[in-house]
């Protein structure tokens, strides 16, 4: 089995030595902790339990079913592949990732340390907005129109309060929820040199 040359690795995962004074401790989402995983299933869960109350009263409760078999076709293996693999969190040493929100998908592909690209940006925000959209149809179809209005205040106060609690600190830059200031990117990349370059290989210009 091949060894990783240190400077591949994102430094999170180079040792305690490579966090000793960065500026960016505890700013950043760079170990798990499993609080940031409470934090954000305490965004979600409410978004899940309207949705799927809402399709039950709708008379359509064994399509949650497909919804589920979707929910996990789409965040263990086409979400896995258009965002996740770009994470650095994705190049720990291990075959589970080990991440505040996807916590336990099995990394089938590599490590991609450049960013998204814009189809894998349209791609993502597509099964996303199907997922959050299949149970909102069902409801509207069922006439639970006051359930299917809970369950757009949920998406949309979930998507706030993750963009909030989660996505400033997440270090997944490219995904399209990300509100990590530009600043600490940059910060981040310098500090990681092959993810700096494939960055920069993309049209990253650090100031």
């Amino acid at each position: 089995m091949s060894v990783k040359p240190i400077d591949s690795m994102p430094c999170n995962f180079r040792g305690q030595g490579e966090c000793a004074g960065c500026a960016l401790e505890g700013r950043l989402m760079c170990h798990y902790d499993a609080r940031d995983t409470v934090k954000f299933l305490m965004a979600a869960l409410p978004l899940m339990a309207t949705a799927a109350f809402g399709v039950i009263q709708a008379g359509y409760g064994w399509y949650l079913l497909l919804w589920i078999a979707y929910w996990l076709f789409f965040f263990f293996g086409w979400e896995a592949r258009v965002l996740c693999s770009h994470c650095p969190m994705w190049a720990e040493e291990g075959r589970v990732l080990r991440c505040h929100a996807n916590y336990g998908v099995i990394k089938f592909w590599k490590y991609r340390p450049g960013p998204m690209s814009k189809a894998e940006r349209t791609q993502f925000i597509a099964g996303a907005l199907i997922w959050l959209g299949f149970p909102l149809a069902l409801t509207l179809l069922g006439g639970e129109y006051l359930w299917a209005a809970a369950g757009t205040v949920a998406a949309v106060s979930g998507i706030y309060n993750l963009r909030v609690v989660s996505c400033g600190r997440c270090i997944n830059f490219s995904c399209p929820l990300s509100t990590v200031p530009k600043a600490e990117v940059d910060a981040y990349l310098k500090r990681n040199p092959a993810m700096r370059a494939a960055w920069e290989a993309a049209g990253w210009r650090i100031e």
